[in-house]
């Protein structure tokens, strides 16, 4: 078993979770993993998803015949309660949801479970900032994401952005737009995230956790999703890279 897989073993016994499936789907993708490897936690960090890239023979078994519907020869692969294969050499599809063109920006990703379709695309800053945010707002409200939210997330953007791009990611099923817009930052160090955390979820006690995760992965930053829908406070997800 690789090192990074071991990280993986460690991060289940820090929050309980149980980590023998994941880690059933990734020690046949071990190799993989040794290259490329990133965790995912929700903020309440009482579940864990990993992502490695593979390409396409060696992602097929994970996937069954569903992966035919989407493009590229190496692809990223995220393990969950689902496994969901993300292409970034796939065009937009002529179908894709309305919504999805009102984000604007260019598509960095295309995700696909067998049943949902996961559309990332990537919008640059600095001069764009504010072209940015309003695409972002258009849609929040169209996916009637609550006030609070809308500001939160124009706030949180200027602060952390500092002119890197940004991405955002809607999930359709059947051309029905899911309700939660992710709204996505890079390199975001641990303090901003620990005082997001705080704000929003200030009962769950998980900001503990914090200091601990990232001596554990070795990491000085992560990549935050907050999950923008029609309740307060958003959902917020920590990807951290292993390898």
């Amino acid at each position: 078993m690789t090192a990074e897989l071991g990280r993986i073993i460690s991060l289940g016994r820090l929050l309980g979770v149980d980590t023998a499936k994941l880690l059933g789907s990734l020690t046949a993708l071990s190799d993989e993993c040794a290259r490329n490897l990133s965790v995912t936690l929700p903020q309440s960090f009482d579940d864990l998803e990993a992502s490695t890239r593979a390409v396409r023979e060696r992602a097929r078994p994970a996937c069954g015949a569903w992966l035919d519907a989407l493009p590229g020869d190496e692809l990223e692969l995220r393990f969950g309660r689902r496994t969901t294969a993300f292409s970034d050499e796939a065009a937009l599809p002529h179908d894709a949801p309305e919504l999805v063109r009102t984000l604007g920006g260019e598509l960095a990703t295309l995700g696909h479970d067998g049943e949902r379709w996961s559309y990332v695309v990537e919008h640059g800053n600095g001069d764009a900032m504010e072209d940015t945010l309003a695409s972002i707002d258009r849609v929040a409200k169209a996916l009637g994401v609550t006030p609070p939210q809308q500001r939160i997330v124009s706030g949180l953007h200027r602060s952390i952005a500092r002119g890197a791009p940004t991405r955002a990611m809607l999930v359709a099923r059947g051309g029905t737009v899911e309700p939660a817009l992710h709204v996505i930052w890079d390199r975001v160090e641990w303090q901003p995230i620990g005082s997001m955390m705080s704000g929003f979820y200030p009962e769950h006690g998980a900001i503990g956790q914090l200091p601990r995760i990232a001596q554990l992965c070795e990491a000085e930053s992560a990549t935050v999703a907050l999950v923008l829908g029609r309740t307060d406070p958003p959902g917020m997800r920590l990807t951290i890279r292993l390898a």
